[in-house]
């Protein structure tokens, strides 16, 4: 009996059939390769057919893979599609914090204009500049 599907494997099967490896769908999903790799074995066991099989030095597609593919990059169109629906941003609208790490010599140079030009056309954004150095980059990336 098949595997039940898990939804998030179908941007793994895209990636499979559109990079042709294992290891480039994994650079394209920012995933590691034996993630990868044990998404393709799901995907094999879900689909009962083994998607991607070697042919000479690469991969190829099986012909499921080949036939399912574009009904797959219709579905992943359609749920990107439901997830950004009446969600238009306009700058003027925006209200958020972006935290922008830069050296000092640029800060003391840039951050003021920048600052200016982003509240003139974005009033509800709010820049926050921090040198390096003054916090780690886990710190920074944490927000």
């Amino acid at each position: 009996m098949p595997e039940p599907l898990d939804l998030n494997l179908l941007r793994v099967f895209d990636a499979l059939l559109r990079e042709g490896s294992v290891t480039a769908a994994a650079e394209r999903l920012h995933l590691s390769i034996p993630a990868t790799s044990r998404a393709l074995g799901r995907l094999r066991r879900a689909m009962s057919d083994p998607i991607l099989v070697r042919a000479g030095r690469g991969m190829a597609p099986t012909p499921f893979a080949l036939r399912t593919a574009p009904r797959v990059r219709s579905l992943l169109d359609e749920a990107s599609a439901l997830i950004s629906a009446d969600r238009e941003v306009t700058i003027a609208e925006l209200e958020r914090t972006f935290t922008i790490r830069i050296n000092d010599g640029v800060a003391a140079t840039l951050a003021t204009a920048a600052v200016e030009a982003t509240a003139a056309v974005a009033p509800g954004v709010v820049l926050r500049v921090v040198t390096e150095g003054s916090q780690s980059a886990e710190a920074h990336r944490d927000g």
